[in-house]
């Protein structure tokens, strides 16, 4: 394999292995040195760490807080890949075939990322719904009910977004489509988990505000 294409398979390897790890499922693995090192160097809370502070938070004002902000957390790198996403497709747009299987990989890539992250935006909404609810005075008004809608929206979208990319991926050249099906087949199953556990918080959040039958979250 010449350098060239080790390069061109690069990006779907980042791309497929981070967005793995921003929908919180990468379970991460300290090595022995950073397990050695002091406990106050270890200051950035792991991926699974932040799912962890997203999904199993208290519905008290605290713990909705807490939630919100490691879905600003998450945000935040989702942001990052799509940047990098972005920068890797406008490099392919630049090749001699714009479009090329590469480039529509990436092209979806960043359309889940931008369903996920409008996703995570909602239910960060109906968190703070829920504050104000539990406000004395009456927090500022959202529309809860609009709210849910839009769930149901970008929830399919992001199922529907999973799907595509993985066809996608079947168009790849050989040589990247069986390394992007080894990580897909290694990692389906925890990203599948994320998906669950934040969908069952959001469920937790519309039963807190008696909206659960708004929500259509069934998995397909």
């Amino acid at each position: 394999m010449n350098r060239r294409r080790v390069q061109r398979q690069i990006p779907v390897i980042g791309i497929l292995f981070v967005l793995w790890a921003v929908a919180g499922a990468a379970q991460v693995k300290t090595s022995a040195r950073e397990t050695n090192r002091p406990q106050k160097a270890q200051t950035a809370p792991s991926l699974d760490q932040i799912l962890d502070h997203l999904a199993q938070s208290r519905l008290n004002h605290e713990g909705l807080d807490q939630s919100n902000l490691a879905i600003d957390q998450i945000m935040q790198r989702a942001d990052k890949l799509m940047r990098k996403a972005d920068k890797e497709r406008n490099k392919e747009l630049n090749g001699k075939d714009p479009h090329s299987p590469l480039s529509q990989v990436l092209s979806r890539v960043i359309l889940t990322l931008t369903d996920a992250s409008s996703y995570l935006l909602k239910l960060k909404e109906l968190q703070n719904a829920l504050i104000a609810a539990q406000a004395p005075a009456g927090g500022p008004k959202i529309d809860a009910h609009a709210t849910c809608k839009d769930l149901n929206l970008d929830f399919k979208a992001v199922r529907s977004d999973l799907t595509n990319l993985k066809l996608g991926i079947k168009t790849l050249p050989l040589g990247q489509r069986a390394i992007a099906d080894v990580i897909l087949w290694d990692v389906e199953s925890r990203l599948n988990s994320a998906i669950h556990r934040i969908r069952q918080r959001t469920i937790q959040i519309g039963t807190a505000l008696t909206l659960q039958s708004e929500l259509d979250l069934e998995p397909r």
